[in-house]
Parts: C-alpha cells; sequence; structure tokens
C-alpha cells in the first residue's frame, strides 16, 4: 500500500473536502455515486467507476460510473461483471496501477462503444475489514499515467468510503426498525380504535333496523352495515399488511405481488388482487414455497388457455388454513386432461401432500374458470409427509 504524501496543498485540501462530502450523505446509493464523482475530481481522471461485489465476492453485482453520458452507456450494453483487469482487483485486493492497461495479459477488451481508456488505477473499498467493492479510475488528464501519489490518494478516499458505507448501513437498519415501529403502532390505532368504532357503529344500525317501517329505508341501513363490515375486512386486511414481513426475506404476502406483477406482462392486464388475513405470519415457508408454486402455475395456466380479460386471485389466511383462488372470465376448463400436460395434477398433488385439497370448476353462469387450492397452514405436519 502507498503512504499517502500529498505535496500540493490545493489537492490536499480538495481531498479533505470530498472526505467531508462523502461522508455527509445517508443514502448508500448516493454515497457510492460521490465516492466516484469525488475520486474523479480529486485525482484528476477522465471516467470513474465503482464496482460492488457480489455476497460472495466472485463477481460485481453492481456498477456505479461517471464520465460516460447516460447514452453511450446504454449503447454499451451489459454492465461489466469483473473480468479480466477489473476482475484482477476480485481475485487480489490490492491496489492496481497500470500506464496502458491494454498491453496487460489479463486485458479482456472493451465491448463495442465503449470509450478508449490507457490508463488505469484501482484499488478496494472495505468495510469492517471485509471488502465491499473496488474503486475504478482510468484516463488520467494531466498526465500519461496515474503516479504514486494518486494511488495514495485513491487508497485514503476508499478508507473514508468504508466508513461513509458503514455509517450509511448503520442509517437505513435504524431507519427500517423505526419504520417498523411505525407500522406497529399504526396496525394497533387500527385494531383499538377505528375497527372498534365501525364495529359499534354497525351495531348500533342493525338494532335501529327493527324500528325502520318504510322497507326502502331498512335496505339502505342493511347495505350500510355490509358496507361497514366489508370496510373492517380491509381495514383488517392492512393490518396484516403492515406486519413485518419475515426475518428472513420478502413476506409472501410481498411475493404474491411481485408475482402478479410478473404475469401482468403475459396476461396483458393486471391480475385483480384481494389479499385477506395474516397472510405474512399464518404460512409455514414449506407451505408458502407451495403457494407460490400453485400460484404461478395457476396464473401461467390463464395465460395459455383461457383467453381472459380480466384475472382476479384471492388469497385468505386464517390461523387454521390459507386458501388461494383465481377466477377468470375466458374460456372455461374444458377438456382437463391435454396431452402431455401435467400441470394440474401436480397442483392436486401438492394440495394433497400438504393435507389440503384443490379444486376446478366452471365459473359463475357457464363462463369462465375457478380454480381453487387450501391447505393447513402447518403443511398438513401431523399426517403428511413433506414432498
Amino acid at each position: 500500500m502507498s503512504p499517502l504524501r500529498v505535496h500540493d496543498a490545493d489537492r490536499l485540501r480538495d481531498l479533505l473536502d470530498a472526505v467531508l462530502g462523502i461522508n455527509s450523505d445517508l443514502s448508500l446509493p448516493h454515497v457510492l455515486r460521490h465516492i466516484v464523482e469525488a475520486a474523479v475530481e480529486v485525482i484528476g481522471a477522465r471516467y470513474g467507476a465503482l464496482g460492488v461485489l457480489s455476497a460472495q465476492g466472485d463477481f460485481l453485482s453492481e456498477f456505479v460510473n461517471v464520465g460516460i453520458p447516460p447514452a453511450e452507456v446504454a449503447a454499451i450494453g451489459n454492465l461489466p461483471e469483473g473480468h479480466g483487469i477489473l476482475g484482477l482487483l476480485i481475485v487480489d485486493a490490492r491496489p492496481l496501477r497500470l500506464g496502458d492497461l491494454s498491453k496487460h495479459p489479463e486485458s479482456y477488451g472493451f465491448p463495442p462503444n465503449h470509450p478508449p481508456m490507457r490508463s488505469f488505477l484501482g484499488v478496494p473499498i472495505s468495510v469492517r475489514d471485509q471488502v465491499f467493492g473496488n474503486l475504478y479510475l482510468t484516463e488520467k488528464q494531466s498526465a500519461a499515467e496515474f503516479t504514486e501519489e494518486d494511488e495514495g490518494l485513491a487508497i485514503a478516499l476508499a478508507s473514508a468510503a468504508g466508513v461513509a458505507i458503514e455509517n450509511a448501513r448503520l442509517h437505513a437498519r435504524v431507519r427500517d426498525l423505526t419504520l417498523v415501529e411505525d407500522r406497529e403502532r399504526i396496525a394497533a390505532d387500527l385494531h383499538d380504535t377505528v375497527i372498534q368504532r365501525l364495529f359499534a357503529t354497525g351495531l348500533s344500525l342493525q338494532a335501529t333496523l327493527r324500528s325502520i317501517a318504510p322497507p326502502e329505508a331498512a335496505q339502505r341501513v342493511e347495505m350500510a352495515v355490509v358496507d361497514l363490515d366489508d370496510t373492517i375486512r380491509q381495514i383488517r386486511s392492512t393490518i396484516f399488511a403492515l406486519q413485518p414481513p419475515r426475518a428472513t426475506g420478502w413476506g409472501l404476502r410481498a411475493q404474491i405481488l411481485a408475482l402478479a406483477n410478473e404475469t401482468a406482462g403475459s396476461l396483458g392486464f393486471e391480475p385483480h388482487l384481494r389479499l385477506d388475513g395474516p397472510i405474512d405470519a399464518a404460512p409455514d415457508d414449506q407451505v408458502a414455497n407451495h403457494l407460490l408454486a400453485v400460484l404461478r402455475e395457476a396464473l401461467s395456466n390463464v395465460v395459455r388457455h383461457a383467453q381472459a380479460t380480466r384475472v382476479d386471485v384471492t388469497v385468505e389466511a386464517s390461523d387454521r388454513q390459507i386458501a388461494v383462488e383465481v377466477r377468470d372470465n375466458g374460456v372455461g376448463p374444458g377438456d382437463h386432461s391435454r396431452p402431455g400436460g401435467r400441470g394440474l395434477a401436480n397442483l392436486a398433488q401438492r394440495a394433497e401432500v400438504l393435507g389440503g385439497s384443490m379444486g376446478l370448476n366452471d365459473g359463475p353462469n357457464g363462463r369462465g374458470t375457478v380454480f381453487s387450492w387450501r391447505v393447513p397452514v402447518d403443511g398438513g405436519s401431523s399426517s403428511h409427509a413433506g414432498p
């Protein structure tokens, strides 16, 4: 590692300003871009980039670049993943300075539409003694190549960058904790105040029905009670949605929403979703995995066979079971035994394995198809083996 020897007072002042600027932001994406912009400015490079390593540390999962216009970036195509010279810092996390990177034996070459680059300086960025990514600079503007002093400046910036990245990560965790507390407080207020008042209003309206003489007025009150019941159900669903997702990653509710959004491209329209009950909290991981596979296959069947213009997806969870219904307005179920088709049999088997059931029926008035699938939330573990 080259020691930091800055002979120019202006460069030292620029370095200190850059360090302060990097640490002034608490948003990780902004911090990463600040790091590259500061490095390009202080060291005098035409181009700069920061590659974030994957969780396994074997390729670049993110790439922030400065100096190449967005239109040229789009023309280049896929972002670098860590081949060639960029891969050297992944394999050997030490500073690397080259006068002409094209002459290095590990040079991978540039893709079409990439601007020419000759001089190169790369340094690793570490967070808590673990390499987070690498800072790359190319095309020294005031000389043919980067100097030892430039390398020292880059190392100093990389050290400050590690602190700033860790600071941004910690801030994000604190923000997430605060968000969870807010969500839990809102959920409690909805349950303890709003729902109770709506429920009391509904009971009061029902009690007055016996004293209302005109049938039309009584019917309107009954409709108001039904609306209140539906509002209570929707608020309960919102309460469950406010509960924090599983610690292991996305909650089941979020994955269902993502799946529906993914399917919209194939359908040509957005499925109508109705999610009710403690969907994130009720099923175990085995049931959740089966449910997502079943819902994906059911929606895929609609895409392939239904010729539908509307699809309604309902997922309801309780403390005992979770149920899926996919209803479309297409051509109907028709012949279930398509040659070579195993989709429905697989869906039925998934339900049976979990101690549940599957159904496929004509829609109302013989139009469309209604697919249903329901299983115990514990996967029927008392009487059925896992898949």
